[in-house]
C-alpha cells in the first residue's frame, strides 16, 4: 500500500539525479529511490513556485506537474505513474513532493542514435503523433527536450512515447501556439533525426492535430 505520510517521502533515502535547483530562495531536487521493489523518483520542493491565472501568488511546480500528468493520461498519452503528492506549509515555507513511478523498459530520445533507418522513422511517427494530440488540447510542453521524451521499444511492436518534466506545462489559446515552441526547441535541441524523419514527424503531427478535438484545458 502506498505509504501517505509527508514526512515518509520527504525523508526518504535514495540517490540525487540531479544537484538542486536553486530559484530565489527555493529549491527543487530529485532522487531516485527503492520502495517496495519497484524504483520511485521522489520530487521534493522548497518555497519553488510558479504564478498561474488560478494562482497569481504562487504554486508549487510540483503540484502543477500533478496536475498535468492527470491531464496527459485522460488525452492516452504516456506518463509516469503518480504515486504521491502533497504540500505542507511550515514556520520557513512551503514544502512540496511528488512521488512517481519509474518508466520501465524507456529510454530518452537522446539515447537512440544507432537506430536503424526504418525504426528511427517509426519513432519519428510515433511522437509526432503524441505531440499533435497534446497540442491538439492546446498545451504546451515548454521544456521539450529529447531527454524529457521517453521512448519503449519492443520487438515487433510500435514505438511507445512518454513524456516526462511536466512542470513548465501550460495551456494556450490556440494549438498553434502550443505547438510553435515545443516543436521549434526539440528541433533545435535533438540530435537522433534526419530531415527525412523529421518530416514524418511533421506530418504524422499534423495529422493528429487534424483530428477531432477532446474540450478546451482549463486554466490553470
Amino acid at each position: 500500500m502506498t505509504n501517505c505520510n509527508f514526512e515518509h517521502w520527504w525523508t526518504l533515502p535514495g540517490d540525487w539525479i540531479e544537484p538542486p535547483n536553486e530559484r530565489g530562495k527555493g529549491w527543487s531536487a530529485v532522487l531516485r529511490a527503492p520502495n517496495d521493489g519497484r524504483p520511485l523518483y521522489v520530487k521534493r520542493q522548497f518555497n519553488y513556485f510558479c504564478r498561474t491565472l488560478r494562482h497569481p501568488l504562487g504554486w508549487p511546480t510540483a503540484s502543477r506537474e500533478r496536475h498535468y500528468l492527470d491531464r496527459l493520461d485522460q488525452l492516452g498519452i504516456d506518463v509516469p505513474v503518480p504515486v504521491f503528492h502533497g504540500v505542507r506549509k511550515t514556520e520557513r515555507g512551503i514544502e512540496a513532493v511528488l512521488v512517481t513511478e519509474e518508466l520501465t523498459g524507456y529510454t530518452d530520445l537522446g539515447t537512440l542514435s544507432s537506430l536503424d533507418p526504418a525504426r528511427r522513422a517509426e519513432v519519428a511517427h510515433a511522437l509526432g503523433t503524441v505531440l499533435g494530440r497534446l497540442h491538439r488540447a492546446r498545451l504546451q510542453h515548454s521544456c521539450l527536450y529529447d531527454k524529457h521524451v521517453m521512448v519503449r521499444l519492443d520487438d515487433g511492436q510500435p514505438p511507445r512515447i512518454a513524456l516526462i518534466d511536466l512542470e513548465k506545462m501550460r495551456p494556450c489559446l490556440t494549438r498553434r501556439n502550443a505547438a510553435r515552441r515545443d516543436l521549434d526547441q526539440l528541433h533545435r535541441r535533438q540530435r537522433i533525426f534526419s530531415p527525412e524523419d523529421w518530416q514524418v514527424l511533421l506530418n504524422a503531427h499534423a495529422q493528429a492535430m487534424r483530428t477531432d478535438s477532446p474540450s478546451r484545458a482549463p486554466a490553470v
